[in-house]
Formats: C-alpha cells, structure tokens, sequence
C-alpha cells in the first residue's frame, strides 16, 4: 500500500490550488469592495436623509423636490427653497467646499451606456448636472454634490473606483406627490434620475438588499 505522497504529487497540488486561487480570489476582492461600498452608502443615505427630516419638519423647509403634476407624464422641479435646503444641509452634515477638478474622474453618460451601463431616465442630463453640481466633503472623506433638486454621492471620495452604481450615486429629492400639506416630506431617490455603469447597483437595490436587474425605468419607491 502507497504511504504519503511524493514531492511530484505533492507540487501538482499545489500548483492546482494556487491556480484555483488566482482565479476566485480577483472576484472575491471585487465582492468584497463591492459590500464595503454598499455599506458606507447606506451610512450617508440614513445621515441624509435624516437631516432631510430635520429640515422638513423642524425648520419648515420643503419646496425643494421633483414631481409629476397630477395627470400629466412629465416631471418638473419645485426649487424656492433649493438654496436654503442646501445651506441647512451642509451644516447638519458638518461639510466643507471642497475643489471642482476631480469631477473629471467620473465616466460620461454616452460611455457608461456603451459599455454595459443602465439609467433610470435615458433623458436626465447626467453630465450637466455634475458639471455644474457644488462639491464638499465631510470628515470621513465622503463627497457630496449639490444642485438644485440634485444630490450625487461618491462614499469613497477621490481613491476610485469612481464608477456610478459602484461607489457613486446619482439620487434626486422628491416629494412623492404629496401635496396634502403645505411641507410634504422630501425623499431622497433614484426614481427620476440616476445612473450605473456595468456590474453597479441603483440605490434602491441597495437599500432593498436585492440583486440588479434589467428593469431601469418607469418604477417607484
């Protein structure tokens, strides 16, 4: 009867497994990414939107969101009070201007859609609102972008990937259609604009701890 292996058998081994190594570990690093970044959008999405509730309800500041006007297909922006919402927010947030020159990191919208990428609104105009959106970061190195009725989020600042849907999200505030009160609570959403690029995840899939689909458009929280 054979006892032990021979020193052959023994290296075949493990160059087998070091050959099955190099090819899961990649994905399990990307996975493990993936999760971390999962994780510190949930972390600002709760700080958001929390202070969004501050705002609201405390200080009487709402008419900052996008609609659909009852009967009709298209949305439009509620924006009196846009300036002040962001002031407050920057504030209750604890964030500091930061500079422009690294919004030339993030892919465009025409690339991220030949490449395998998905937008909820083929008609938002991405790149515009980065271009002209106002950067600041908070002290965990999170930066938040700012315009108007819009909000991007990159959770891990300048270290990349900088990809949409990976560590960067494209959400919008809206109020739901609720007009029943004179200061509808605003939400932060991805279901008027937002965009990902190949193996990213929508906000609300995040949130929802579900798997991407092929469904972008036409849905609501």
């Amino acid at each position: 009867m054979k006892k032990g292996f021979t020193l052959s058998e023994v290296l075949i081994t493990l160059g087998i497994i070091g050959i099955i190594a190099a090819m899961t570990l990649p994905a399990l690093v990307g996975n493990y990414k993936m999760k971390t970044f999962e994780v510190a959008f949930k972390k600002q999405y709760s700080l958001i939107q929390n202070a969004l509730n501050v705002v609201t309800l405390q200080e009487g500041i709402s008419r900052c969101y996008i609609f659909y006007p009852h009967g009709t297909i298209s949305y439009k922006l509620e924006t009196s009070d846009c300036e002040l919402l962001q002031e407050r927010m920057i504030s209750l947030l604890k964030l500091k201007k930061y500079p422009e020159d690294f919004k030339d990191n993030y892919a465009k919208k025409d690339v991220i859609l030949a490449n395998g990428g998905k937008s909820i609104n083929s008609n938002c105009n991405y790149d515009y609102f980065v271009y002209v959106s106002e950067p600041y970061i908070a002290n965990d190195g999170t930066i938040f972008m700012f315009y108007t009725t819009h909000l991007m989020i990159d959770v891990n600042g300048e270290k990349g990937p900088n990809k949409w849907g990976h560590d960067v999200f494209f959400m919008v505030y809206s109020n739901h259609n609720n007009y029943s009160t004179s200061n509808p609570k605003i939400f932060l959403t991805d279901e008027f604009c937002s965009i990902i690029e190949k193996g990213g995840k929508f906000p609300r899939t995040i949130l929802r701890n579900q798997k991407e689909n092929s469904k972008t458009n036409g849905y609501t929280w």
